[in-house]
C-alpha cells in the first residue's frame, strides 16, 4: 500500500466515525486539540495528506479508535480497553456450582455443542441426596431449586439434537466410592445410589450425552464450559470468567479435547465402569 492509498483510507475512516457518532469537523478539532485548518486539510477531497504520528494519535484518541485502524494497519477499530471489555466479562456468584448464570447459558446455547468439566459431578446426574448435601448452605440456590434445575436439564438432554460432553477425573468417582472428602456424609447406600444413577444415565443418554473420565495425575483442568464457538467460561469459585473471542474459545476447546483424547475411561464404556464401582463403595 503506497502513501496515497493510506492517506485515502485515513480520510475515509475518519469520515466514517464522524458520521457514526454525529461529530462534525469543528467538534473533532476541539476534542483532539488539533487546529481546525489541519483537520480540514487532512479531510479535504482535493488533496490526500497523511497526518504526523502525533496528529494521528490525537485524532484516534478523540474518536475512541486505534491509530492502526485509522491508518489501515488493522481491521479492528476498537481500542484495547474496549476489546478487553467485549472479549471478557465477569459473572459473580456467591454459591457453589451451577447458578442462574449457568442455567441461562444452558438455555441460550442449547442448540450448540456443549463441553463441560464440572467442579463436582455433572449436575443433571446428581441424586436428590447429593444435591441436598451440596446445596444445603448455598446462598444463591436452594435445594429445591437445584433439584428443579437438574430435572429441567435432564429433560432437555432427552430432546432430539442435543450434543453434550462432560470430562471429569476418575479420581472424583474414586473419592465417592471411598466416601471421602465432600462425600463423607453419604451413607454406603447413598453413595451406591449415586453411582448407579450416573451409570443409568450415561447408558440411556449416550451418544448424545457423553461422559469421559481422565487421569488427574496426568492432566488437570479447572471447571470450564464451552458453548459451541460462541462462549467459553472458567469457574473460579467466586464467579466466572466469560470469554467471547475466537482465540479464547479455541484455547479452552483444545483443553477439553485433550482431556477427551487422554481419557482412561471412554464415554462408551463409562456406564459399565461406574456399575463396577457400586460394589466397591466403602462401608
Amino acid at each position: 500500500m503506497n502513501r496515497s492509498q493510506r492517506a485515502q483510507i485515513f480520510r475515509q475512516r475518519v469520515h466514517e466515525v464522524l458520521q457514526d457518532r454525529g461529530i462534525n469537523r469543528s467538534q473533532l478539532a476541539d476534542r483532539s486539540g488539533i487546529d481546525r485548518s489541519t483537520i480540514s486539510l487532512l479531510l479535504s477531497d482535493a488533496h490526500l495528506r497523511l497526518p504526523t504520528g502525533h496528529v494521528a494519535a490525537q485524532i484516534a484518541t478523540a474518536l475512541g479508535v486505534t491509530t492502526d485502524w485509522l491508518l489501515g494497519l488493522t481491521a479492528d477499530r476498537l481500542v484495547a480497553t474496549e476489546l478487553l471489555r467485549q472479549s471478557l466479562e465477569l459473572a459473580e456468584t456467591t454459591g457453589f456450582g451451577p447458578d442462574d448464570h449457568t442455567q441461562r447459558w444452558m438455555i441460550e446455547f442449547q442448540d450448540a455443542k456443549i463441553r463441560n468439566v464440572p467442579v463436582s459431578l455433572p449436575e443433571l446426574m446428581k441424586t436428590d441426596r447429593v444435591m441436598q448435601l451440596e446445596y444445603a448452605k448455598n446462598p444463591d440456590r436452594s435445594v429445591s431449586q437445584a433439584k428443579d434445575d437438574s430435572a429441567a436439564q435432564l429433560a432437555n438432554m432427552r430432546l432430539p439434537g442435543r450434543d453434550v460432553e462432560f470430562a471429569m477425573p476418575w479420581q472424583s468417582v474414586a473419592q465417592l466410592t471411598q466416601r471421602a472428602g465432600v462425600w463423607a456424609q453419604l451413607t454406603t447406600k447413598e453413595a451406591q445410589r449415586q453411582l448407579a444413577h450416573m451409570a443409568d444415565l450415561c447408558q440411556e443418554l449416550y451418544p448424545a450425552t457423553r461422559l469421559h473420565l481422565f487421569d488427574l495425575t496426568h492432566h488437570y483442568s479447572a471447571g470450564i464450559s464451552v458453548y459451541g464457538q460462541r462462549r467459553a467460561v472458567v469457574y473460579v469459585g467466586s464467579g466466572y470468567l466469560v470469554f467471547h473471542t475466537t482465540e479464547h474459545i479455541a484455547f479452552l476447546t483444545r483443553q477439553f479435547d485433550t482431556l477427551v483424547k487422554s481419557a482412561v475411561v471412554r464415554s462408551d464404556e463409562v456406564h459399565q465402569w461406574l456399575r463396577a464401582q457400586v460394589s466397591e463403595v466403602r462401608a
